[in-house]
């Protein structure tokens, strides 16, 4: 779908439920969004408004999301619509939000304003490894193994749990204590590199606005309005950092998510975090269930399979398609092979058969790699670029045992 150039296309191509989104001024609204129904057009478009109907105004406008490209993406659109109010937003990930947080008041928490951030597996297994070589990790009797724990310091910090207090989520007692150990050790040697990792990052900036409520204040001033895109993905730490920034009164949050697209359970997301920023903020809910981008077979199915899905909001609406179904095509195809051999050849002779001329709008999906691999073997010989991506592995899911 062409992007509009302007704020009066813009808003002269949305729907009517919508509009209703983007006309949206005060107070907290939960914008419940399917797949395709255009939440990232509503979202921008309604900051673009904001934003243009306040020229003589100096609020700003908060935005934030999950990746880097989402940000940048949705500040191109705004930027568009609204060039005269680029300085009035921030926009980025909740990441980039709390390191901006950290550089004008983490002197606050004895955090130097010149930071490094260090994100890396590289960077943050040399902090492991001094803080198990440090006269703290020596005193606790850490050993190099205890560099494993990197992951469960990850989840402590996602959770806000302080290392003082951390021995107790443990059910294996001397488990809990040694954890205790290396992650004391390991947050001193971040101190003594001047570096935070990615964690710490939001959780610093959640303790900023507890310990010192004047700073939230502040905020709530500067950013009279706030955004927040993928909402579903938010994670303990992030959800509660918008509830200290806000404080007791502050309501003009518009949250826009999809409980049925939660891709961040690993890292705490959870669908019942709709219904408590419901229950918190007092927020209205309006629900935007058609979807512009799949033909009806595709809406169809995803219907019978998300009613499925039990961890999910009561009052979800179906998805409705707005497209038609192509004529004399096949939108929907079921293969079966005997072996994953027959698997991998049937799949890459499918493509070369039927999708060379879209290869870029090609995927194909398996959770284990090793059901992807021979699949790309088998297109690479027959002549078929492919390329495997894999999950980072700091986004692998660990729990407290």
């Amino acid at each position: 779908m062409t992007q509009p150039a302007t704020l009066e296309e813009a808003l002269a191509s949305l729907s009517g439920v919508q509009q209703d989104a983007v006309s949206w001024d005060t107070g907290a609204l939960l914008v419940l969004a399917g797949p395709g129904s255009g939440k990232t057009r509503v979202l921008t478009t309604r900051i673009a408004r904001l934003l243009h109907e306040s020229p003589d105004q100096a609020f700003r406008v908060l935005a934030l999301t999950f990746t880097n490209r989402a940000a940048d993406e949705m500040r191109e659109r705004i930027e568009r619509m609204a060039p005269e109010a680029e300085e009035r937003l921030f926009i980025g990930t909740f990441h980039a939000f709390s390191a901006d947080v950290l550089r004008q008041h983490g002197q606050h928490l004895g955090i130097k304003t010149d930071f490094r951030i260090y994100s890396t597996d590289a960077d943050r297994g040399e902090i492991a490894r001094r803080a198990i070589a440090s006269d703290k990790g020596e005193a606790a009797g850490l050993a190099e193994s205890d560099a494993n724990f990197l992951a469960l310091v990850d989840r402590a910090k996602a959770q806000l749990i302080p290392s003082e207090s951390v021995a107790g989520k443990f059910k294996n007692a001397e488990r809990g204590e040694r954890f205790e150990a290396f992650y004391a050790a390991y947050d001193a040697e971040l101190a003594a590199a001047n570096a935070l990792d990615f964690d710490s990052l939001v959780y610093y900036a959640h303790q900023v606005f507890v310990r010192f409520p004047a700073l939230a204040a502040r905020y709530r001033s500067a950013y009279r309005y706030w955004c927040v895109d993928e909402f579903q993905d938010t994670n303990y730490a992030q959800y509660n950092l918008l509830k200290a920034m806000a404080g007791d009164s502050f309501r003009d949050i518009f949250a826009v998510a999809d409980d049925d697209q939660i891709i961040y359970q690993w890292n705490g997301a959870d669908y019942r975090r709709l219904d408590q920023f419901r229950a918190d903020f007092d927020a209205d809910i309006l629900q935007i269930p058609t979807n512009f981008r799949c033909p009806p077979e595709v809406v169809t199915c995803a219907n019978n399979l998300i009613a499925c899905n039990l961890l999910r909001s009561a009052d979800k609406k179906p998805l409705i398609a707005d497209r038609n179904s192509a004529a004399g095509s096949s939108v929907i195809e079921i293969l079966k092979f005997s072996t994953d051999d027959e698997e991998a050849q049937g799949i890459a002779q499918h493509i070369a058969d039927h999708r060379k001329d879209a290869l870029g709008q090609t995927a194909v999906l398996a959770r284990p790699r090793r059901l992807l691999q021979p699949v790309a073997d088998q297109l690479m010989a027959r002549g078929i670029r492919a390329q495997v991506v894999v999950r980072r592995d700091e986004f692998q899911s660990t729990s407290f045992n």
